[in-house]
């Protein structure tokens, strides 16, 4: 009984020593780099914020790198991509193809079929190839290159101008577009110089461009493309084929398929 009693006053002096010495306590080696680092983060994220607001503030104080005005009226239009309204000669709206884009598409496809300069005509012929619906693109180069008609350009030395008369969309559908215009032709023919002159009319059927974006280098910006097309003489004379670059085949093709661009 005595040695229990002994041993009980032991635990008593050693749990008192223990709770008058002092206490030391140690933080894990681990969670202390974990707060380093996350102090670190935060100083990086206050620097890049302040930067940020530092460069807002300078480009919104900034002298304008490009301004919009109305040389008619003088007013500015458009600053640093915003918008100022519009005059009397001058608007800016969401961009929607127009009747002026379709216009303008035929105009540079029709110059570039029957105006040649032999200089830069596989440029040109690439050109109008590419305004093309594919389907119609595909067909006309190889009809182009069956007929032998840059070739024979190539051969006797053709150089022709284009003079466009009339362009119009028809009342029905906009997508027809109907044009008149005349192209004299210069060319070498059993060694003699043969010139030629015909007027032609010509009928378009174009649909909005299904690439993305709808304004690409291939339809010259326009958002359109040419489906079907067919040319031929106001005077219903067949000429050759060098003068109307091989259309005859178009038109057989465009008749038996009886689509929109047929006279109506």
């Amino acid at each position: 009984m005595m040695k229990e009693e002994t041993l009980e006053s032991n635990i008593s002096d050693d749990a008192a020593d223990i709770l008058r010495s002092p206490l030391y306590l140690n933080r894990d080696l681990e969670d202390i780099l974990t707060i380093s680092s996350l102090f670190k983060a935060v100083w990086v994220l206050l620097i890049v914020l302040t930067l940020s607001v530092g460069i807002n503030i300078f480009l919104s104080l900034r002298k304008a790198d490009r301004i919009v005005i109305d040389k008619s009226s003088g007013r500015v239009i458009e600053l640093n991509n915003r918008d100022y309204g519009s005059t009397e000669t001058v608007s800016i709206s969401p961009d929607t193809p127009t009747n002026t884009d379709k216009k303008y598409l035929v105009k540079e496809f029709l110059t570039a079929l029957y105006e040649v300069e032999q200089s830069t005509r596989e440029t040109q012929v690439n050109k109008l190839l590419r305004m093309l619906d594919p389907d119609l693109s595909i067909a006309m180069a190889g009809r182009l290159k069956q007929n032998g008609v840059l070739a024979a350009e190539k051969a006797e030395s053709v150089n022709s101008s284009w003079e466009l008369q009339d362009l119009t969309l028809d009342e029905n559908d906009p997508y027809v577009l109907r044009a008149i215009g005349v192209r004299k032709i210069r060319r070498k023919a059993a060694g003699q110089d043969v010139e030629e002159s015909v007027q032609l009319k010509c009928k378009f059927l174009l649909k909005d461009s299904p690439s993305s974006p709808v304004r690409n280098d291939n339809n010259l910006r326009t958002g359109f493309t040419i489906l079907r097309f067919r040319v031929e003489p106001v005077n219903g004379k067949s000429v050759s084929p060098i003068t109307l670059i091989a259309d005859e085949a178009e038109q057989e093709t465009t008749s038996a398929s009886a689509d929109p661009v047929q006279d109506q």
